[in-house]
């Protein structure tokens, strides 16, 4: 039994968080633990979906979430950033991972995943065309080629990490 339904979310977060897998301590490579724990999220998060809901209501951590914020600062303790600066690193690059996995769970199958981007992808390109949006139009002239979803989120995350200060081991 639980007094209110906020108290379930509390309850069914905490024991997502438990799911986590650390590395030693200390971590040999910090920027890489932290890139594996935004994949765990990721993955978390696919496997989940109603999780990005659930966080959208601040509640206070449990156990397991109190291990993973002990662990991630632990991973930023080289950082020079303040207290601070460390939790909200933490909890962009949590938040972005939770919503990105959210996100690619919503899209899935993979077929309408494509379809989906590939949809996006068009109304750029007629929206560039139209010659209302110059900076857009610059922006897909100078574009590489198209990146999958993994290299995305991958280059998100290292962006992320280098906003805390760590430097690459």
């Amino acid at each position: 039994y639980v007094p209110a339904k906020d108290h379930l979310g509390q309850l069914m977060t905490d024991q997502l968080a438990g799911e986590y897998v650390y590395p030693g301590a200390p971590a040999p490579d910090p920027r890489a633990a932290i890139a594996d724990l935004a994949q765990q999220a990721q993955d978390i998060a696919r496997r989940h979906p109603w999780l990005a809901g659930l966080m959208q209501r601040p509640m206070p951590p449990g156990p397991n979430g109190l291990c993973y914020l002990d662990q991630f600062l632990g991973l930023l303790a080289t950082s020079r950033l303040d207290t601070g600066a460390k939790l909200e690193i933490i909890a962009m690059i949590s938040g972005f991972a939770t919503m990105y996995g959210a996100l690619q769970a919503a899209a899935e199958p993979a077929d309408e995943a494509g379809d989906q981007q590939a949809a996006q992808v068009q109304a750029f390109v007629r929206a560039a065309s139209s010659g209302r949006y110059p900076n857009l139009a610059a922006a897909l002239a100078s574009a590489g080629p198209p990146r999958s979803q993994a290299d995305v989120f991958g280059s998100c995350v290292d962006r992320l990490i280098d906003l805390a200060g760590l430097e690459p081991q």
